[in-house]
């Protein structure tokens, strides 16, 4: 392994947990050393938008190799072996047998059918708060909500929504660019938990299917092959794991950047058709998710000019990407009418986020809600805390007054 090199002065976690502006930082890192090696990361990391594509189109990378360097690290542990089952954690072909049996459950049928019950959750829990005046958009709207769509969504009871945002959170602390052993440790408990439920949920739709996404999973078909209970079970899990963080903190970047932004919040206002392009926007411009999945090169090969050896760690700064002027003119401008959308905020490539639809859908119905119901929205606080859980990136609490 080597050592991280002394001349570049930033060798801090790369996804600032906690920094309320942490794009200037990666400014001068993509300025500097566009391909940096961290000591934090144990590996390189990527900041400009063309070599990130580059990185996530090249089959030389191995999101296994990268699993089995975690192994090696923690043991055989129950957290790992359930990520060795997962999308993210495959490469092609099982990937790609895989991704494409999945597909098949989230048609753009099944998306646009879940939006009715999207629609009525948005409503009830603004309901709640009508009459107050304020309400916190993370706590009361934007943690909630993903959670809840999904399991309306699978077919979960909806007595027990509550009991699987804990198993959720749980799981996704494992999933950081750094991992400890306490990080494990939850992510291990939690996955028990969770797993559990979820085998009980498949076992009672393989005896009485019903319509809803684990049924129609479980029927999903492609040359033969069907997914098989573990498979399922992994499927649905990295639903909830993918959807929850990334979703809620989508939901409230979109709200804090709209209203630090009048002029947007009043164009969307007059123009609620432009919902789409601004969460595209607000995924760009401050991503819920700063980072895929880790990868390991499996050759020596060459990324923005340096010499990246074998079994080497790479992975993408994906707030720095979606803020590469390269790519994006004024890209510190939040701008709902801009039209050249295609960040990275979902991945590219073969490991492009399977859920993506989703969670524009579940995004657009609620922050287009809250500019139609709370034309007078403005923060309660000045003192906004931010935090990074595994990946993500987000808001800790998002207070408002309407």
């Amino acid at each position: 392994m080597r050592v991280a090199e002394d001349s570049f002065p930033l060798d801090v976690d790369p996804t600032l947990p906690g920094h309320p502006d942490p794009y200037p930082l990666l400014h001068r890192l993509r300025a500097d050393d566009p391909v940096h090696f961290s000591a934090f990361v144990g590996g390189w990391v990527l900041t400009r938008y063309a070599d990130a594509v580059a990185y996530l189109r090249d089959r030389r990378f191995s999101r296994v190799a990268y699993l089995d360097q975690m192994r090696a690290k923690f043991g055989d542990q129950p957290i790992l072996e359930l990520q060795a089952g997962e999308l993210a954690f495959n490469d092609p072909p099982n990937h790609t047998t895989l991704k494409g049996l999945a597909a098949k459950a989230f048609s753009p049928s099944a998306i646009a059918a879940a939006r009715p019950s999207v629609e009525a959750r948005v409503d009830e829990l603004l309901d709640a708060f009508a009459g107050a005046g304020r309400m916190d958009v993370i706590a009361d709207f934007a943690y909630p909500l993903p959670a809840d769509a999904i399991s309306a969504m699978v077919g979960v009871p909806r007595e027990d929504w509550a009991a699987l945002r804990d198993f959720v959170d749980g799981v996704i602390l494992s999933r950081g660019i750094v991992r400890t052993t306490a990080m494990m440790a939850e992510g291990d408990r939690s996955a028990r938990l969770f797993m559990e439920y979820l085998r009980a949920l498949v076992k009672q739709r393989r005896a009485r299917p019903q319509t809803d996404l684990m049924s129609a999973m479980i029927a999903a078909e492609e040359h033969g092959r069907r997914l098989n209970d573990d498979e399922v079970v992994t499927m649905a899990e990295q639903l909830f794991t993918a959807g929850h963080g990334t979703t809620r903190n989508l939901i409230g970047s979109a709200v804090l950047a709209l209203m630090r932004n009048p002029a947007q919040f009043s164009r969307l206002r007059e123009n609620p058709g432009m919902i789409e392009s601004a969460i595209e926007e607000a995924l760009r411009y401050d991503s819920p998710t700063q980072a895929p999945n880790p990868q390991v090169a499996v050759e020596d090969l060459e990324i923005g000019g340096r010499e990246i050896a074998t079994g080497e760690v790479v992975t993408v700064l994906i707030g720095a990407a979606n803020r590469d002027p390269a790519k994006f003119p004024e890209p510190d401008r939040f701008d709902i009418t801009r039209t050249d959308g295609e960040h990275l905020a979902f991945s590219h490539g073969a490991h492009y986020c399977l859920g993506a639809s989703l969670a524009r859908l579940q995004a657009q119905v609620a922050v287009g809600a809250i500019v139609r119901r709370m034309p007078k929205l403005r923060l309660a606080t000045d003192q906004l805390k931010w935090k990074v859980m595994g990946r993500f990136r987000g808001l800790e609490s998002l207070p408002v007054e309407f």
